[in-house]
């Protein structure tokens, strides 16, 4: 039983912390940018963002998705 309260205790952690393994380079500024949509889904562009736009007290809203460099690219407004 404690062997099994070790691993859960240890395990819930480091899954939480495995989102956090994937770097993705928001590239923009207050107005706005882009996101390499390279292993995300566009819920998770979005977010991506929204966390950027937050940095300038601003919401975000994706205008599109496109091919850009081989793979796809969110592109996002700061309003």
């Amino acid at each position: 039983m404690n062997r099994l309260v070790a691993a859960v205790l240890l395990g819930v952690p480091a899954v939480l912390m495995l989102p956090g393994c994937v770097t993705t380079n928001v590239a923009g500024s207050e107005v706005g940018g882009t996101v390499p949509m390279t292993g995300l889904t566009r819920s998770q562009a979005a977010e991506l963002a929204r966390s950027h736009c937050a940095e300038y007290g601003r919401s975000a809203h994706i205008l599109a998705i496109r091919p850009e460099d081989g793979g796809m690219k969110a592109i996002f407004e700061c309003k």
